[in-house]
């Protein structure tokens, strides 16, 4: 293997495929990087049999072949590289992958090529493609909501409704629900299906892409999700288990809405916050309409009382509801519309936010019994 490229090139591949790399690892070949090399290109591969990630780059190459380096030892090498042309050689003799810049030289370690778990090549099964920007709006807007615990792995995983038209992504730990709607191309090959996949795996991938126009491809098969563009192929195992029916937790009307200014509900949830700062303060907020605004009271024995008043604008019944303020600050953070809407019902029934003129999101809140 003789291969030579810049290292901000190589830094950016090395970084995306090192997402895989699982620190605890059973099998000494997992805790490497693959790299191979052919006509012209360079593939780096990371799995930890969970999920792997292959990335392929344009380099200048001399020899092919393939060798496997310790992530972490030769993630930090690249890092501290200097700018300009890099030479990476393995010597057949040796089986050391010599690393040359400048007038300097850096010797590595390597592992056997022949014992890496190389990605499966994935040519049937439903596939659809989205824009990378649609992609990233998902993860922004979705998996925020699920559960961080993975006892229960299926809360902690993103539930894909898939039908030939469109997909519903959907995230619940239980305490709230996010729901977003993509409408699909009319070329995507998919039956109805539902399928559940890693919410952090998702978000770690949305965090790869520019965020252009640019297609992802994704592809199910019966165990197995395969997301790609031009140069990146990242494929997840599917979670096994019972999603809950989340249409029948979302209430199909509501009593009162209240339309209000995002930025200003969220500084006003904000302050109210601060009542949770003390040791024995709670994420408690108690939202009522008085007059013509939305008041929102917290209350700390260390901190002291915080009442804050929102103008609303309010159609219908309004009943007094409370709510843990971090799920109501989460959802105000990726809202991306100027006002929202706060549908209510009762003050033990969920409320859900949607933004002014956006009808492809909602946002569930559970409410927190206070008497």
């Amino acid at each position: 293997m003789d291969f030579t490229c810049t290292r901000q090139e190589l830094l950016e591949a090395v970084n995306a495929v090192s997402r895989a790399v699982s620190s605890k690892v059973t099998l000494p070949i997992l805790s490497g990087i693959y790299l191979e090399t052919t006509d012209g290109i360079l593939r780096l591969v990371a799995t930890d049999m969970e999920m792997g990630i292959e990335y392929t780059l344009p380099v200048s190459v001399a020899l092919q072949g393939a060798t496997v380096v310790n992530a972490r030892v030769f993630n930090e090498m690249v890092r501290r590289l200097p700018d300009g042309p890099v030479n990476f050689v393995v010597a057949a003799e040796t089986a050391v992958l010599k690393v040359r810049y400048q007038r300097s030289e850096v010797t590595l370690n390597t592992m056997n090529p022949a014992e890496f778990p190389l990605l499966p090549t994935i040519l049937d099964g439903d596939r659809f493609c989205l824009t990378q920007a649609q992609f990233k709006e998902m993860t922004r807007l979705v998996c925020f909501a699920a559960a961080i615990d993975e006892s229960r792995p299926w809360f902690a995983g993103v539930f894909c409704d898939i039908s030939p038209t469109g997909v519903n992504w959907v995230a619940t730990d239980t305490h709230r629900l996010a729901l977003l709607t993509t409408e699909l191309p009319p070329e995507s090959t998919v039956s109805e299906r539902q399928v559940i996949l890693s919410a952090k795996i998702l978000a770690d991938v949305a965090r790869l892409l520019p965020g252009e126009d640019l297609p992802v491809q994704i592809t199910f098969t019966q165990s197995q999700a395969l997301l790609e563009t031009g140069y990146l192929r990242v494929i997840l195992r599917i979670i096994q288990g019972q999603y809950p029916k989340y249409q029948q937790v979302i209430p199909r009307e509501h009593k009162g809405r209240l339309t209000i200014a995002t930025k200003n509900l969220s500084e006003a949830v904000d302050r109210a916050a601060l009542a949770a700062l003390g040791k024995e303060g709670s994420n408690i907020i108690k939202l009522n309409v008085e007059n013509d605004s939305l008041t929102i009271r917290a209350n700390s024995p260390e901190v002291g009382q915080i009442y804050e008043e929102v103008i609303a604008n309010i159609e219908g019944e309004t009943v007094p509801i409370a709510f843990n303020y971090r799920y109501l600050q989460d959802a105000l953070k990726v809202i991306g519309t100027e006002e929202i809407h706060l549908d209510l019902s009762a003050t033990l029934l969920p409320g859900v936010l949607r933004g002014v003129g956006e009808e492809r999101y909602l946002y569930l809140i559970v409410p927190i019994r206070t008497g």
